[in-house]
């Protein structure tokens, strides 16, 4: 036996193997696509069966088998034709084509293969290049087109087809040109060989294969579900997965749905609104494999659920791919991958489907479990927020109730004593300077506790921003603490609560005077436009860690660096400060004043009636994330302070 003789022999068994394969495959699924996979493949088994029982019963020559020949061996571009059809669909045009081409073509075989034999071989030349060529263009086609693992296979069924095709083609051409025959025979068997590797992996991998072929989609999926780890929004995260799904498997669409606690009710995400969507557990072919707890291959499914069979058109799902996701302890949902038409590799896809599955039962454990530690984190910090603000509170309390009842009880014995001796003065100043203090404590703890429960109640009306900051400014002085004013001289209308914007300003001022420079004082800068007015509140202390710089507006939250100068305070002026400020449609925020300190930004919108600034200055973005354009003479107000 010759090398070539061999190798012609390796080919016969090889396809003779391939049909059994798609044979055993169509008992087990009896699709459309399974069985025009066994056509293609019954072609080449039955030449190759035809021939060798020819052989052995001394049948060479008879008259009908080279036309019985061309006949098995133009199934096979018919086949793949149909193939085509099946995973991608195509003109009905199409087929009829090719199914008119192959009975000329067997009719020419049987008629002219005696007396026309150049010609019939030149017709199979034509219609194994034209036919078998148009198959394998469009499985390359779907190839460039699909993405996963069925990229993958298309591009070993393109590579099968196109190699089966030419190395026919070249046997016929063979034929024709003597001289070449050799040279071509060898190429064809070659080819031959090439082309049921490539339909053996493309069709019937074996499980190296698959895993190789899985592994990439299996890495891309496990990646981009780390990275969904920590998202809190769930719809975000079934978006994302149903992506990388899809992806994985070149596939229309896929969809996840999660179990509620009873397992009655499964939740997805819709795709086109991404509104969640609550259905009965067992509605549908998802539901089905989520009670019946196991992966289903459902080739038809409007056909097996005609209920919804609208659903199914409408979503493009007619092949249905499903397979439960399992907890610890539970069932957590259902992974289904669909597509609109019945596809080739849809047994063989099922186990990547369950290892996705798998993955994903980790992922929504992991996302519990990271759920859980985040509200005892959070339970964890409110309880050591209540214990902070308890402690602070008792002793922000404590210590003007102390002043107050010290001077209380020492003006009480001093009218005991000599009920005729004049009041000091300097004793009932500091009584009511205490007792103001209190009161503010009182009144932001009230405040508090009211824009918890929804709001301060806001009583708007037309007022001058700039006389409230000039109010505030005559107090401070008052009570002997100065502070330096730069606001222009004409009106600044706006439509406010004028108590709440007092104690806006009061509470970023004090705020300045208690942690900025012991011998400064705070500088308000007042820079109005067209529109909004801007209120700058600066001084030069310790400043607010830039990391803690969104932080100092929530609720009872302290600057880190806040104890090194007094361990008073709430933790709540500038949380009511910034409600007050929203409430009024403004924006608050900080800014390091230049050179060290702090300076509180405060926007607030003005009255049409305001009158425009006479010119315009050069103009800055005013502060982080700030859309309006300002440039107040913070550098230098702070210079001069």
């Amino acid at each position: 036996m010759t090398a070539l003789e061999l190798l012609s022999l390796i080919n016969q068994v090889l396809f003779v193997g391939l049909f059994v394969a798609a044979l055993l495959r169509a008992l087990r699924q009896r699709t459309q696509a399974n069985l025009d996979t066994l056509l293609l493949f019954g072609s080449i088994a039955a030449v190759v069966v035809v021939g060798e029982v020819a052989g052995w019963l001394g049948l060479t020559e008879h008259p009908l088998l080279p036309g019985l020949t061309i006949a098995l061996l133009s199934i096979a571009p018919l086949a793949m034709v149909r193939l085509v059809g099946d995973f991608r669909g195509q003109p009905r045009w199409v087929t009829l084509v090719g199914y008119a081409a192959f009975v000329g073509v067997v009719v020419l075989g049987f008629a002219a293969v005696d007396t026309a034999l150049e010609t019939v071989e030149l017709v199979l030349i034509a219609f194994f290049t034209l036919v078998g060529g148009y198959a394998a263009i469009a499985f390359a086609g779907e190839a460039v087109r699909t993405r996963g693992i069925t990229r993958r296979r298309m591009i070993a069924v393109a590579t099968g087809a196109g190699l089966f095709i030419g190395a026919i083609t070249a046997a016929f051409v063979g034929a024709l040109v003597p001289p070449a025959a050799p040279f071509l025979t060898v190429a064809a068997q070659i080819g031959a060989l090439g082309a049921v590797a490539a339909f053996w992996l493309g069709f019937m991998p074996p499980a190296w294969a698959r895993r190789a072929m899985r592994e990439p989609e299996l890495r891309q999926f496990l990646d981009r579900s780390i990275r969904l780890a920590g998202v809190s929004d769930d719809r975000v995260v079934l978006q994302e997965l149903h992506a990388a799904a899809t992806d994985a498997f070149g596939a229309d669409g896929a969809s996840i749905g999660l179990s509620d606690a009873d397992g009655r009710v499964l939740r997805y995400v819709a795709r086109a609104t991404g509104a969640w969507m609550e259905v009965p557990s067992d509605a549908y072919v998802a539901g089905r494999a989520f009670t019946e707890d196991r992966s289903l291959v459902v080739g038809n499914a409007p056909e097996l659920d005609p209920e919804h069979a609208d659903t199914y058109r409408e979503a493009s799902a007619m092949t249905i791919l499903a397979a439960p996701i399992h907890g610890e302890d539970r069932p957590l949902g259902v992974l289904v991958v669909y597509a609109g038409r019945e596809p080739i590799f849809a047994e063989d896809d099922i186990a990547l489907l369950e290892l996705l599955a798998d993955q994903l039962a980790v992922l929504l454990d992991t996302r519990a479990l990271t759920r859980q530690a985040s509200e005892m984190r959070a339970r964890e910090e409110a309880a050591r927020l209540k214990e902070e603000f308890l402690a602070s509170a008792a002793h922000d309390l404590r210590s003007p109730l102390t002043v107050v009842l010290g001077q209380a009880e020492l003006l009480e014995r001093r009218v005991l004593r000599d009920p005729d001796r004049p009041i000091d003065p300097a004793g009932v100043s500091r009584l009511a300077r205490e007792a103001r203090r209190l009161r503010d404590l009182v009144n932001n703890l009230l405040d508090a506790q009211r824009l918890e429960q929804g709001g301060l109640g806001i009583s708007r009306a037309e007022a001058d921003i700039g006389e409230i900051v000039s109010e505030v400014e005559a107090a401070q002085r008052e009570e002997g603490l100065p502070v330096r004013l730069e606001r222009p001289d004409r009106p600044l209308v706006g439509v406010v609560d004028r108590t709440r914007i007092l104690q806006v300003v009061i509470n970023l001022v004090e705020n300045a005077r208690k942690y900025g420079a012991a011998d400064g004082r705070p500088t308000i800068v007042v820079d109005p436009d067209d529109r909004q007015v801007r209120i700058s509140v600066i001084d030069h202390g310790i400043g607010i860690p830039e990391q803690e710089r969104e932080r100092i507006f929530e609720r009872f939250y302290r600057g880190s660096n806040a104890q090194r100068v007094t361990d008073t305070g709430l933790g709540l002026g500038l949380y009511i400060c910034r409600r007050i400020v929203e409430e009024h449609d403004g924006r608050i925020w900080h800014e390091p004043t230049p050179g060290g300190g702090s300076t509180f930004v405060v926007i607030l919108p003005l009255t049409a009636a305001t009158d425009p600034p006479p010119e315009a200055g050069p103009q800055s973005s005013g502060g982080p994330a700030d859309p309006l354009r300002f440039n107040p003479p913070i550098a230098e107000a702070a210079a001069d302070a």
